[in-house]
Order: C-alpha cells, then structure tokens, then sequence
C-alpha cells in the first residue's frame, strides 16, 4: 500500500532526475530542453493518484521525446514494460533511467528489440565526467537512506523521547 510519504519521496526523485537530465543537456550548450507533462500542466492530478508520465523534449537538429525516469535498482522487466508503453504513444522516442549506479539511454524500439536491456548513457556530447559529476549529484539527494525515510527516522525517534 503507497502512503503520502511514499508519493512524495517518489516524486521529489522524479524531480531530482528530470532536472539532472535537463542540465546535463543545458549545459553542453547543444540543446534547447522543453519539460512538459501532465504533472507541470495540470498539477492537481499528481495528488489524486494518476500516474507518472513525465516527459523531457530535447532539440537540436530534431526534436526528441525523452521519458525520464529514477529507479533505485534497474529492472529489465520494467524497463520493458516502460518502453512498450510508450511505443504505443509516442515512436520513436528515449528513455532516460537515473539509478544510483549509473545513467541510462536508449531508443524504445531498441530497448524492445534487447528485451528490456537499456545501455548505459554514452553520448558525444555529454562526456563520462559531465556525467560522473551529476551521479554525485544525484547520490547526494539518494543516499544509501532516502532522505524522506531518514527524516521520518528522526521524526519518530524525537516522538519516542
């Protein structure tokens, strides 16, 4: 059963990932980013229950649909639940999966064709320590203890005293 902390905590590394996916595309200077969803147009649906479908638009020569994503631990069964989902939708497009061990991208169709394997990110563009830089960004935000997990330790233990 989710709880109100469990929404929160998940989208607060929703969040955290859209952003460090859009600034590591920002900051190569490269590309323009468009971040549209149902959560940034109608934000009262996110507190009702409806699912995540948040979604990044890079441009450069051509425009792009990224769904982003972070997963504590990748799985390849939902890897490929995801991008079956959004070949019915939007094709061709990415998807972006941030995990504490890495990032990872790849073209639906492909992840599809590999059976929910999605490649770790290599672009030209964004270089190993741009990359390297954001995934301690993100580990900070992601410790080993989920900060929301954390606090509410805390919060328990003043209570207890």
């Amino acid at each position: 059963m989710s709880t109100n902390k469990d929404f929160a905590e998940n989208l607060l590394k929703g969040k955290i990932a859209e952003t460090i996916f859009a600034q590591m595309l920002r900051e190569t200077g490269d590309f323009t980013v468009l971040e549209f969803g149902y959560e940034k147009v109608i934000p009262e649906l996110v507190g009702n229950g409806y699912s995540d479908k948040d979604t990044v638009v890079a441009l450069q020569d051509q425009v792009h649909l990224i769904e982003v994503k972070y997963r504590r631990n990748l799985s390849k069964s939902e890897v490929l639940a995801l991008a079956k989902r959004m070949h019915q939708s939007w094709n061709p497009s990415y998807l972006f999966v941030a995990t504490r061990e890495g990032f990872f991208f790849d073209e639906i169709t492909a992840i599809i064709q590999k059976d929910g394997n999605i490649s770790p990110m290599h672009h030209p563009q964004i270089p190993p320590q741009i990359q390297t830089r954001y995934l301690q960004l993100l580990l900070d935000y992601e410790p080993e203890e989920s900060f929301v997990r954390k606090s509410a330790r805390k919060s328990a233990a003043l209570i207890q005293n």
